[in-house]
């Protein structure tokens, strides 16, 4: 049997009159894994790496989705709005790690070219 598998129980059902058996159970430990009682739990940290790969799904899907509208419009657009659409998908991956961080990540504000051009005549 497949190491998935844990327990196998048949239940025979006719009218009133039911009845469960287990063919079929696991023998073997579930925590065979764990190093003992002083071992680090690594959930979190394992939970919080997860989120962060999904995060980077997410904005690889979304660059590429805005990608593909822009080259829809026609012409050469998708030139011009390809680095828009590739902060816009990596703001919305960084909302998506801020939600799973264990230590809690700081809000990523992007400096425009207006406040910029403006602090330099200063």
């Amino acid at each position: 049997m497949d190491k998935l598998v844990r327990r196998v129980t048949v239940v025979q059902s006719s009218g009133e009159h039911r009845d469960a058996k287990v063919v079929y159970e696991n023998d073997e430990d579930e925590d065979t894994d764990d190093e003992g009682p002083g071992a680090p739990n690594f959930k979190r940290l394992e939970r919080s790496v997860r989120h962060m790969l999904k995060a980077q799904v997410i904005a690889a899907q979304d660059a590429y989705q805005r990608h593909l509208d822009s080259v829809a419009k026609g012409g050469n657009s998708w030139i011009v709005d390809d680095p828009g659409n590739f902060m816009k998908a990596r703001r919305k991956a960084l909302k998506e790690m801020r939600k799973a961080s264990p230590f809690g990540m700081p809000k990523m504000e992007l400096m425009t070219m207006t406040t910029t051009m403006t602090n330099e005549g200063d």
